[in-house]
């Protein structure tokens, strides 16, 4: 599954967020940062989402922008396992 959000604020600002915080939280497998917010590749949603949440408020980051959930495609695999997209 992927985990999708956006913190609040202005798109293409620093959002104060880095990869390895965001993997190292439970249930997360990848992170990266997309033009709008991030993409998490998760393995447990109901674990990553609370997690993810903690951290952010922990930040002073909530309320978000935006927050949905998808099933991963084709084109979020590839990018997990090779850190690039397919148009790179």
């Amino acid at each position: 599954e992927v985990v999708e959000f956006a913190p609040p604020g202005e798109v293409g600002k620093s959002d104060g967020l880095d990869e390895p915080a965001l993997v190292a939280l439970p249930g997360v497998l990848g992170a990266r940062h997309v033009p709008d917010g991030w993409a998490l590749t998760v393995d447990r949603a109901h674990v990553a989402i609370p997690a993810l949440l903690a951290h952010l408020e922990a930040k002073g980051l909530l309320p978000l922008a935006r927050l949905s959930t998808h099933s991963a495609t084709l084109e979020d695999v590839f990018v997990t396992l090779t850190g690039r997209n397919l148009r790179d």
